[in-house]
C-alpha cells in the first residue's frame, strides 16, 4: 500500500454513491405520489434547482480561487517580509566570501596586535587599570606562565625580584574573594642562603608611588639594608613592561618566545615553559632537559653520594658565569617535582577542598 501523500484529502467514494443513490430514491418516490400534472411541475423545479445549483457551484469556484490567491499571497509576503527577509539579513552578515576569509582573518590579527601594542604603550604610565589590563589579556592566551609575570627590580639579577599577578583565590569552582592585584616580594635573606618573600596587594585605588612606599616600608621593617635588596621602580616597570611586549604582541617587531613566559634575565634570556630561551640562539635548552627533583632533599648516610652535579655546557658564545646565572633561574621554575610530591596528588586529595590562586582572564567567565 502506498504512503498517502500529505496535505492531499482522500475522496470517499462510498459516501458519494451513498448519497447519489440517497437522492435519485428521494426524487422517484416524490414522482410516484404527484399525479400528472404534478409530475411536470416537479421535473421543471428539479431542473431549475440543478441549473441554480450549477451556476451557483461555478460562481463559488471563481470566487475561492481568488480568494485563496489573495490570501496566499498575503501569507507568502508576509512571511518572506518577517522571517525570511531577516533571516538572509543575518546570514548574510555572518558569511565570508571564501575569496576575502584569509584578508578577513589577517585583519582580525592586526587589530589584535595593535590593541596589544596599546597595552603595552599604556604601561608608561603605570597604574591599577593599566597593570590589570595588561596582566588579564596575557593571562587570557595564556602568554605568562601561571598568570604571573615576574620582574628583575634593579641592576642586580642574583638582588630582588618582584612577582606581579592578578586574579581571585577558587576553592573547587566557587570564587572566595574578589580579583586583586597581589605582588610577591623575593629577595636575598641578611645570610644570603634562602630568599624570603614578602606578599602585598596594590589597591585600585592607590598611585604606583604609594605602592613602593609601602613595600620599601616593609623591607626595612624586614632588617634588610643591602643595595641589591632595594628595588629600582624604573628598571621593575621597565623590565614589567617588556616582558608583556614579549609575551603579546604578534607581529615582528620585538622579540617572541615559544612557551608562556616565565621572567626575563638580563635582555637576551628568558625562561618559559618551553624551556631556557635566547633572543638569538633560540630555544636553547628545552624543559625536558632540566633535572627531576627528589623528595625528600637530605641524603641518608647509608645512601650512595650524588653523581657529578648537573650542568650542560654553555651555548658557543655565551659566558660561563652569564649560563650559570640563567640554569639557577632555569632549575628554580622548570625542575620537575620528584616520586614524593606526585604521589601526594595520587592518594586523594581534592580539588574541592583546595584553595587555588585563578588570574583573571584564565577562565571564560571570572
Amino acid at each position: 500500500m502506498s504512503a498517502e501523500q500529505p496535505g492531499r484529502q482522500r475522496i470517499r467514494w462510498w459516501l458519494v454513491i451513498a448519497c447519489t443513490l440517497a437522492g435519485y430514491v428521494a426524487i422517484r418516490y416524490t414522482l410516484r405520489l404527484a399525479g400528472p400534472t404534478e409530475t411536470r411541475d416537479v421535473w421543471v423545479a428539479l431542473w431549475v434547482e440543478g441549473s441554480a445549483a450549477l451556476f451557483l457551484l461555478a460562481a463559488l469556484f471563481l470566487l475561492e480561487r481568488g480568494f485563496t490567491t489573495r490570501v496566499t499571497a498575503t501569507v507568502v509576503r508576509e512571511v518572506r517580509e518577517q522571517v525570511v527577509a531577516p533571516l538572509e539579513a543575518r546570514v548574510d552578515a555572518i558569511a565570508t566570501d571564501i575569496a576575502s576569509l584569509q584578508n578577513e582573518v589577517d585583519a582580525r590579527a592586526r587589530e589584535q596586535t595593535a590593541r596589544h601594542h596599546r597595552l603595552v604603550a599604556a604601561l608608561d604610565r603605570p597604574t591599577f587599570a593599566s597593570v590589570t589590563a595588561a596582566l588579564t589579556e596575557a593571562a587570557r592566551l595564556n602568554a605568562i606562565a601561571d598568570g604571573d609575570v615576574t620582574v628583575q627590580a634593579n641592576a642586580d639579577p642574583s638582588g630582588i625580584w618582584l612577582d606581579f599577578t592578578y586574579g581571585a583565590y577558587f576553592r573547587g569552582p566557587n570564587r572566595t574573594e574578589a580579583d586583586r592585584l597581589k605582588i610577591r616580594v623575593n629577595f636575598a635573606s641578611a645570610q644570603d642562603r634562602i630568599r624570603e618573600i614578602l606578599e602585598i596587594d596594590w589597591g585600585d585605588d592607590e598611585s604606583i608611588v604609594q605602592v613602593a612606599e609601602r613595600i620599601g616600608d616593609l623591607l626595612r621593617q624586614k632588617g634588610t639594608r643591602s643595595p641589591r635588596n632595594v628595588p629600582d621602580w624604573t628598571v621593575t616597570m621597565r623590565n614589567f613592561q617588556r616582558s608583556l611586549d614579549v609575551a603579546l604582541p604578534a607581529d615582528s617587531r620585538t622579540w617572541h618566545v615559544d612557551g608562556a613566559l616565565y621572567k626575563l634575565i638580563g635582555e637576551d634570556w628568558a625562561i618559559t615553559t618551553a624551556g631556557l630561551e635566547h633572543r638569538k640562539l633560540g630555544l636553547v635548552l628545552e624543559t625536558d632537559g632540566f633535572p627531576r627533583i627528589r623528595f625528600p632533599i637530605s641524603r641518608r648516610d647509608n645512601e650512595a653520594p650524588e653523581s657529578e652535579p648537573w650542568r650542560p655546557e654553555e651555548p658557543p658564545g655565551i659566558d660561563p658565569v652569564e649560563w650559570d646565572l640563567v640554569l639557577e633561574h632555569g632549575k628554580a621554575l622548570l625542575s620537575r617535582p620528584g616520586y614524593a610530591l606526585e604521589r601526594g596528588f595520587d592518594v586523594g586529595w581534592s580539588s574541592e577542598s583546595v584553595t587555588t590562586w585563578v588570574p583573571r582572564g584564565v577562565l571564560p567567565n571570572q
